[in-house]
């Protein structure tokens, strides 16, 4: 069940660089995420672009919302900021969530509209999720 300050940010999933599942699963940020919010991520994001209002929703999160910091041990990696939550409007699961975090990198030219969200398993196979599905993450408030 939702609470009342959670925020819901629509976003259409896309394909990207793939970069992510090298990220993850450095030893370094897996620890950091199971010890921050709580699951050892699949190496790999689902991708979601957010646009009009979305689009302001979510940069009301990256500036007011409840950030966790990933901090870096190795100066060859930039921190990163990760947002926790959870999964609404599954076709094939109505009314399930799935606990996630969308992790955000410290670097200057990070697209704001793009949402990498991380979880325990890969959402595309766990809930064959596609390019061009619709879904909404429901920060936590």
């Amino acid at each position: 069940m939702r609470g009342s300050r959670d925020i819901l940010v629509k976003g259409v999933v896309f394909s990207d660089l793939g970069r992510a599942g090298a990220f993850l699963g450095i030893d370094w940020v897996r620890e950091g995420v199971r010890e921050r919010v709580g699951f050892d991520p699949y190496p790999g994001t689902l991708n979601v672009r957010a646009s009009g209002a979305d689009l302001n929703r979510w940069e009301q999160v990256r500036q007011h919302g409840g950030r966790v910091v990933l901090p870096s041990p190795d100066p060859a990696f930039c921190n990163a900021f990760l947002f926790t939550g959870s999964l609404e409007g599954w076709d094939s699961q109505p009314g399930s969530r799935e606990r996630i975090a969308v992790v955000v990198p410290e670097v200057e030219e990070y697209p704001a509209d793009k949402l990498e969200i991380i979880a325990a398993v890969s959402l595309k196979q766990a809930r064959s999720v596609r390019d061009g599905d619709q879904l909404t993450v429901v920060f936590d408030g």
